[in-house]
């Protein structure tokens, strides 16, 4: 099953580390970066007590390597650690060390080191056990990525996916939840489990499960058997405790190092799982079974009932509540009523508010806060997430209020950022779990529907998951925030939907959510008024009068934002949107994130209804953007020739075999030349042999025009601003905002030719550093041979090697000999046979103490001489 929320943490990291105990899937999960990284990879199994001459010879290294990683004293040198380059290093290769903790002590310092070394060692990625020797701290310090087993447990979604995916059978409904409590979410006890019931379709999962025996094995062989013998008995000792704390493990056996035994359990061998609050511990059901099965065997009745009764005098009963004791009370109300109350808009109905204010004996609780700083957000009040973070501060031992308010501060954050900003996946997921562990399910779910609107395929359909979920439970106000999430993942995809929006107005309204209604209409005569449906303009002023009843005055703003969005009068559509910004700072509500909404909100491109068809009075077909009646401006275009040929316009890509082939061809000699006029010679020349004639004269107007209503067909014949003429010539015209990697990688070069010749040094790196980011690969490869393209593609791949070896003796000069090797052997991948390229790689390595490197660059270079026959050179000393 993809797992692209933690593989894809690898990609930008220097190295690493994934650590949890057996079982938990790290070979899987290794697997999967290994199968993602698109260089080279090298696996290395690790064998029991492998020292490091045998690692450093499995992974390509010297066997001499370790005198120049080790000091006289043995201890690993300090070296620069390698910077994050995003693409695998300039190696790109992937160094994958599977089963760490079977090697010897040095071993593992060692392969811990390697992925801190500088360019251009290959990426390190490693998996192990954890121990007590392993230092996760200082690999964490280092920007290495750590996965721990907390972050590899499946969680009940996950596993209601995976069953179909991995088992070919569906899970029954309700069983995912016990079954991940049952196993701790881990990977070998779900795959025991599936193979039980594949065994036995008859015996029923939900029996199965309760039976626990298609996993006792395993755990007592992986996961019991390996712990050291004083940790065994005390995890044996304590297993009937349901909640495992210092205090009551110590008040049970006696032992003063309790909390350091619990430590070491959960944090060294992963065999206990911390709860949220830091000070208590818990068990998986079928570990726990097992243990109580030792002890079952080794003391006699009359022993086990007086060590039970002794748990239960010590705990006054109170030993393992049920799950919904979690639930706090505000007032005589569960917290689910207030939050409905103030989710309708009508927040003086629960106890502890009176008239539209808290009481003074609620005011400070942090319940009561956290609903105030809700109230707030469903209004559009800015200062929302100052209230939000003074009720986070106040619910230190509330688990509840502090989970609600964490996701509550998360939605204000993702949606103050809009389509355009990040979604917080791990804290999300962390949320959604933490919830689910305290039988929270409806806030676990909410956690979930957030996961939507990210680009992780495994995530992408959590919304309608989660509404077909609660559906199936008869929960409307799930189902109704479950519509609200499938809204706004349609939106962050640049496709709001008509329908969508529709549907979520008529649940907020059957529900008598009156506050999110304002919203939800709001929103809809956005997306309405940027379609010009007939009625848009009346459907805009029926969401601002309806906001303005509600009383809820964000919700006013954005529904002014639409009426001026679906007005055509330019001084009037003015006019409505400095009343709505207006309005949304009267709100406090931040003007740019209204007016980051209205421009996602009032994308073009809509669900199917919109975007093929619906029409204004009954006139053409029309799609056209909230600006469709301010003055036309050309479209945003990206044009991309070098490592192969892209041509997008207004994001829109286009069907290339409706076109000629000389007409492509011509359309890519202009987008070469971008910005630039060329002459109609030239184009003569390059596609009708040079011949001047009338006949070819016309044929080159022809293939214009072509291109012309090809690439515009919307605008009218002559009306061209995207390809223009200019006496002889014809150009492919770049507006303000518009892309072309050709022109851009020429200008930084030229930038950076002048910065240095101006003794500029580091604005000269810099400029040629943007220009080899520009240069994705020789000139429109897919052109071949052809004459045009021949000239344009060698000069522009010798200005790629010149910025690259500048850029590289820049940085030498510099004395960071790293970033030069970096760029000098960019230089050879693009030339292998510049001279200067190979002489500042071998004087960077030596200056960076890579020796390995420097025999290998030194050796290369030979090889290079070699092939042309030339001798090597006298200047630098070679080992040969």
């Amino acid at each position: 099953m993809p797992r692209g929320r933690l593989t894809e943490q690898f990609s930008r990291c220097p190295s690493g580390l994934v650590v949890a105990p057996p079982g938990f899937g790290k070979t899987a999960l290794l697997a999967q970066a290994a199968r993602a990284h698109p260089g080279p990879v090298t696996w290395y199994q690790a064998r029991p007590g492998a020292g490091r001459r045998e690692l450093l010879t499995a992974l390509g290294y010297p066997p001499d390597a370790p005198a120049e990683l080790v000091g006289a004293s043995g201890a690993i040198q300090q070296m620069p650690r390698r910077r994050d380059t995003g693409d695998g290093g300039t190696a790109g290769r992937l160094i994958v060390i599977d089963d760490m903790h079977l090697l010897s002590s040095a071993a593992q310092a060692l392969a811990v080191r390697l992925g801190q070394l500088a360019l251009p060692h290959p990426l390190v990625l490693i998996g192990t056990r954890p121990s007590a020797e392993l230092p996760v701290a200082s690999v964490e310090a280092s920007s290495a990525t750590v996965v721990n087993a907390d972050a590899l447990r499946f969680r009940s979604w996950e596993v209601e996916q995976l069953f179909p995916r991995l088992y070919g059978t569906a899970l029954r409904p309700g069983i995912a939840v016990p079954l991940v409590r049952a196993t701790g979410g881990r990977a070998a006890m779900l795959r025991l489990f599936g193979r039980a019931v594949a065994a036995d379709p008859d015996a029923g999962q939900e029996q199965i499960l309760a039976d626990g025996s298609f996993g006792r094995a395993y755990l007592e062989r992986e996961v019991l058997a390996p712990l050291p013998g004083r940790l065994g008995r005390f995890l044996t000792e304590t297993c009937l405790l349901n909640r495992l704390t210092a205090d009551a493990c110590h008040a049970l056996t006696g032992r003063a190092d309790s909390a350091e035994m619990l430590y070491s359990l959960a944090h060294e061998h992963g065999v206990l799982r911390a709860a949220p609050d830091g000070h208590t511990y818990v068990a998986e059901p079928l570990l726990r079974a097992c243990l109580r099965a030792r002890l079952t065997r080794a003391l006699t009745d009359v022993e086990l009932a007086r060590l039970r009764g002794r748990i239960g005098a010590g705990s006054g009963g109170r030993q393992d509540p049920p799950p919904a004791a979690v639930r706090r009370r505000l007032g005589n109300a569960d917290w689910a009523d207030p939050l409905r109350a103030v989710v309708a808009g009508t927040p003086d109905v629960f106890p502890g508010r009176r008239d539209g204010r808290v009481t003074e004996a609620g005011a400070g609780s942090s319940a009561a806060l956290l609903v105030q700083g809700v109230a707030a957000a469903l209004s559009g009040d800015g200062t929302a997430g100052d209230t939000v973070r003074r009720a986070l501060a106040e619910a230190t031992e509330d688990a509840l209020v502090a989970l609600s308010g964490q996701l509550v501060r998360v939605v204000l954050a993702v949606l103050a950022a809009g389509p355009a900003g990040p979604v917080p996946y791990p804290e999300l997921q962390r949320i959604a779990y933490d919830a689910e562990r305290l039988d929270l399910l409806w806030l676990s779910r909410a956690a979930r529907c957030l996961l939507g609107l990210g680009p992780h395929p495994e995530d992408a359909g959590q919304p309608v998951v989660v509404l077909e979920e609660c559906t199936r439970l008869g929960d409307a106000e799930g189902a109704a925030l479950a519509v609200s999430a499938v809204c706004l993942r349609s939106v962050w995809r640049g496709r709001p939907g008509i329908g969508e929006l529709e549907e979520a107005v008529r649940r907020f309204r059957a529900l008598g959510w009156g506050t999110l209604e304002a919203w939800g209409r709001a929103a809809l005569a956005v997306v309405e008024a940027a379609h010009e449906l007939p009625d848009a303009e009346q459907r805009a002023a029926q969401a601002e009068a309806f906001a303005r009843s509600a009383g809820v005055p964000g919700a006013r703003a954005l529904a002014i934002g639409a009426m001026a969005v679906a007005t055509p009068d330019a001084a009037n559509r003015a006019e409505l949107q400095e009343a709505a910004w207006s309005t949304a700072r009267s709100a406090r509500l931040p003007v740019s994130g209204l007016r980051s909404w209205l421009t996602a909100l009032a994308s073009p491109a809509g669900d199917g209804t919109a975007a093929t068809g619906r029409t204004r009075g009954g006139g053409q077909h029309t799609t056209a953007s909230p600006r469709a009646h301010e003055a036309p401006s050309p479209p945003g275009l990206t044009v991309r020739c070098l490592g192969g040929f892209e041509f997008t316009l207004a994001g829109r890509a286009h069907d290339w075999a409706k076109l000629r082939p000389r007409a492509q061809a011509l359309l890519r000699l202009l987008a070469v030349r971008a910005g630039q006029a060329v002459h109609r010679d030239h184009l003569l020349l390059a596609f009708w042999d040079g011949v001047t004639t009338p006949s070819t004269l016309h044929n080159l107007q022809v293939t214009i025009s072509s291109l012309r209503s090809f690439l515009e067909p919307e605008r009218p014949r002559g009306g061209s601003r995207l390809i223009a003429r200019q006496g002889d010539s014809y150009r492919l015209v770049l507006a303000p905002g518009d892309v072309s990697d050709v022109a851009a990688f020429e200008r930084a070069v030229r930038d950076g030719r002048r910065s240095r010749a101006q003794r500029r040094p580091e604005e000269a790196a810099e400029a040629f550093r943007t220009a080899l980011e520009h240069y994705g690969g020789e000139l429109l490869p897919g052109d071949g041979q052809a004459e045009w393209v021949v000239a344009d593609r060698e000069r522009l791949r010798r200005e790629a090697a010149g910025a690259a070896v500048a850029l590289a003796e820049i940085r030498l000069g510099q004395n960071r000999p790293v970033e030069a090797a970096d760029a000098a052997e960019r230089c050879l991948e693009i030339d292998g046979h510049r001279d200067a390229a190979w002489r500042v790689l071998i004087q960077a390595c030596d200056t960076a103490g890579l020796a390995a490197d420097s025999a290998r660059a030194r050796s290369g270079y030979s090889a290079m001489l070699a092939s042309l026959g030339l001798p090597p050179s006298g200047v630098l000393p070679h080992p040969m």
